[in-house]
């Protein structure tokens, strides 16, 4: 997720064992700063998730993967809109972790599993997931191509692989510089990678403001 008040300073003192909890910091959620960040992350995100969710092909018993799953609100509902589904999440921040592990303690065990890995290394393999959804996150991807590649690589044969942004116009954006690698996508430019790292049908689909949804397969 990405929100230009997330971004901002922390004006009041966390402590003085906190000192690394000086900034809000969407690529990668630290400490209680960060846990308070994905509460409203899971929020605030749900236009997006209303925009781009109901654009996918749903039905029972799925194997998904929610990669950069944050505070878990993607995997809950995708439990829903998937009845019998089971669903992966990964995320390198252990905070992010521990809070949609939380978000969805319901089925962890049995629907549902968490774990913290990186999109460029993803431990599943070839050709385990019906869908893989990315929802605010490709941004801070440092290598989104090679990213792509692990993605298409546990995509099973005519599975898809959806982002969603709320942000696609570079040129037109007044969020603040974060702590860590962070690059704003074209929808056209997401269209051409996922063309490039092997997906088909690639789709551009355009929502409010700057949203985007942007699918494509693996044959």
């Amino acid at each position: 997720m990405l929100e230009k008040k997330e971004c901002t300073e922390v004006s009041k003192s966390v402590g003085v064992n906190d000192m690394s909890e000086i900034r809000e910091n969407p690529a990668r959620p630290e400490g209680k700063i960060g846990e308070r960040m994905l509460e409203r992350m899971n929020v605030s995100h749900g236009p997006l998730r209303a925009f781009g969710l109901p654009l996918l092909p749903w039905k029972e018993s799925l194997r998904i993967l929610d990669v950069g799953c944050g505070g878990g609100a993607t995997i809950a509902e995708m439990l829903k809109r998937s009845p019998g589904s089971i669903i992966d999440g990964i995320d390198y921040s252990e905070v992010s972790v521990r809070q949609s592990q939380e978000t969805n303690r319901e089925y962890i065990g049995t629907r549902c599993q968490v774990q913290k890995a990186d999109v460029a290394g993803l431990p599943f393999k070839e050709r385990t997931f019906d869908l893989v959804t990315a929802v605010e996150t490709v941004y801070f991807w440092p290598d989104i191509r090679k990213g792509l590649k692990e993605i298409f690589r546990v995509l099973k044969s005519g599975g898809t692989f959806a982002v969603l942004n709320e942000g696609s116009d570079p040129d037109n954006n007044n969020w603040p510089k974060i702590d860590g690698f962070m690059k704003i996508y074209r929808p056209e430019e997401l269209k051409e990678l996922l063309e490039i790292c092997g997906f088909i049908d690639v789709k551009i689909h355009k929502g409010a403001d700057q949203m985007i949804c942007v699918t494509g397969t693996r044959k």
